[in-house]
């Protein structure tokens, strides 16, 4: 393989030209989360009714008790946060939202450890159950996803006595954007190598820079796709949320197979 812009002789895992300093076409090729997710799909769609027990779980267990809060909250007149009145209220209703959230969000990350695991595309509800041990490790890292948007909330909309600027609404239009696709490999990382919500983290950040528009496409699109299930009555989410936990483990593998952390070191 060669460099398209200089010609310079390239390994088959280089990112970066080492003679002109380019991108290479490996990140746009063969690091594609559209080719990626494609290849997933043709073989999630074949077993696709077997992961159906696995996917009513966390449905039952974690998206509609999510659902639920919020609903609550909207019907009780305290979603709409930029209507409070007092920092006491604002940062009260935050905290409920934030618990509410962090609670139930580990029943939709659990499946991952059963999901490495797995050869294939498929999951069973026995396979669900033997997970749930993992619970402590995902509430934490569901915490951590929480307090991250209490704290940009804060940061980018500002307290009732204290404003924030307006052009930080777009900040953090951008910091929500960004978040996922920091976030969008840290349940395999911490499988795939062992590490702790935190570290997991930190890895992503530091070493999956070069792939993050393709990681934010990525999580874009199964964020929709999830979106559009729970807008038609939670029914499509049988078959949504486990493509989206194959989709993450197969591309997060790929990138993990083309040695994109030791790369940037």
């Amino acid at each position: 393989m060669r460099c398209k812009n200089c010609d310079a002789p390239l390994a088959a895992h280089d990112f970066w030209c080492s003679n002109c300093g380019k991108q290479t076409q490996v990140v746009t090729n063969d690091l594609s989360s559209w080719t990626s997710l494609n290849r997933t799909l043709n073989k999630y769609l074949p077993a696709k009714g077997l992961n159906i027990p696995a996917a009513a779980f966390s449905i039952v267990a974690g998206m509609i008790p999510m659902a639920a809060v919020l609903a609550v909250m909207y019907f009780f007149g305290r979603l709409d946060f930029s209507q409070e009145q007092s920092t006491a209220s604002l940062l009260l209703n935050l905290f409920i939202m934030a618990v509410g959230m962090g609670v139930f969000f580990p029943f939709l990350l659990i499946p991952f450890p059963a999901v490495c695991r797995a050869e294939g595309h498929s999951l069973s509800f026995k396979d669900i159950l033997g997970t749930l041990k993992h619970y402590p490790r995902q509430l934490v890292l569901s915490l951590l996803t929480v307090l991250w948007f209490v704290v940009i909330y804060l940061v980018c909309f500002g307290l009732p006595s204290f404003g924030g600027d307006p052009i930080l609404r777009l900040v953090w239009v951008v910091l929500v954007n960004y978040f996922w696709a920091v976030f969008l490999p840290v349940p395999i990382l911490m499988e795939r190598l062992g590490q702790k919500p935190f570290k997991a983290f930190k890895t992503a950040y530091r070493h999956f820079h070069v792939a993050r528009w393709q990681l934010w496409r990525l999580s874009l699109i199964l964020i929709l796709l999830n979106l559009l299930g729970v807008a038609l009555a939670f029914i499509p989410l049988i078959f949504t949320l486990p493509l989206s936990w194959f989709a993450i483990r197969d591309y997060t593998d790929l990138l993990l197979e083309y040695e994109i952390i030791r790369s940037q070191k």
